[in-house]
């Protein structure tokens, strides 16, 4: 029989939330035990659909507002990436963790994963190579916006994490399988440290008119939406909102 070694414990030391009901985890949070609704009417842009109520991050420079500003890269001026750097900022403040030594860095890894990532990139790229000379309109930074796994990479990059790097795109489940991924890097010993979580940005009329012609997103009116929503009815019959979000923690292997 082969050895097998013995199984680490594995808890969580940090949290970050960018969210529909705020920036940040105090903000989420609070908002979440007020009973307050993160969904909301879109806007003009899809008054033409047949869906127009979604959860969008609300975006500013106020209390518990998102700053995208203040990722000014091109390749990190994406929702779902800035929205993964944000919450992983904040849940590696939580854990208290800084990583400066080489030891210390190699022992840190990311398991950010994404649904879809940003569809609205290439919507407008597909435009632009309808038109004359369009390739000379495609931004090299295309790829690099589109690609799921840079929401791991530029949280990597941004806190010199030198670990295992790793990006699962399975729809709805995305955030629950990298959670769980990470949690057995740690357990089996390919990581001390794993910061961990699911991010999404879907909000566009591409994905939101996929969605309505599948049947699975919910057409009804605003108040009833939220109402369904506050009493626990079964959604199904309303079908799901879509919601841009990103959630982050913080693994770490417990020392004995």
């Amino acid at each position: 029989m082969a050895h097998h070694r013995a199984l680490r414990r594995v808890v969580v030391t940090g949290m970050g939330l960018v969210t529909p009901l705020g920036n940040g985890v105090r903000h989420s949070w609070a908002n979440l035990l007020a009973g307050r609704c993160g969904v909301s009417v879109l806007g003009a842009d899809f008054d033409d659909l047949p869906v127009t109520i979604g959860a969008t991050v609300p975006k500013g420079t106020g209390d518990g507002e998102f700053d995208l500003a203040k990722y000014k890269s091109r390749a990190q001026s994406v929702n779902f990436i800035s929205f993964a750097l944000e919450a992983a900022a904040e849940a590696l403040a939580d854990a208290r963790w800084c990583p400066e030594t080489d030891e210390q860095q190699c022992a840190t890894g990311v398991a950010i994963g994404s649904g879809v990532g940003n569809i609205q990139d290439t919507v407008d790229a597909a435009a632009k190579m309808a038109m004359p000379r369009g390739f000379r309109k495609i931004s090299p930074y295309f790829i690099p916006r589109i690609l799921v796994n840079l929401a791991a990479g530029h949280v990597s990059i941004e806190h010199g994490l030198k670990g295992p790097n790793h990006a699962c795109s399975t729809a709805c489940a995305t955030g629950a399988h990298a959670i769980g991924d990470a949690f057995r890097m740690i357990e089996r010993g390919d990581a001390d440290v794993m910061v961990c979580g699911g991010t999404e940005s879907s909000m566009d009329r591409l994905s939101v008119a996929g969605f309505a012609r599948a049947q699975v997103r919910t057409c009804a009116w605003l108040p009833a939406a939220v109402a369904a929503w506050k009493i626990g009815r079964e959604l199904r019959l309303l079908g799901f909102v879509v919601v841009t979000v990103q959630f982050c923690f913080v693994h770490v292997l417990a020392w004995n």
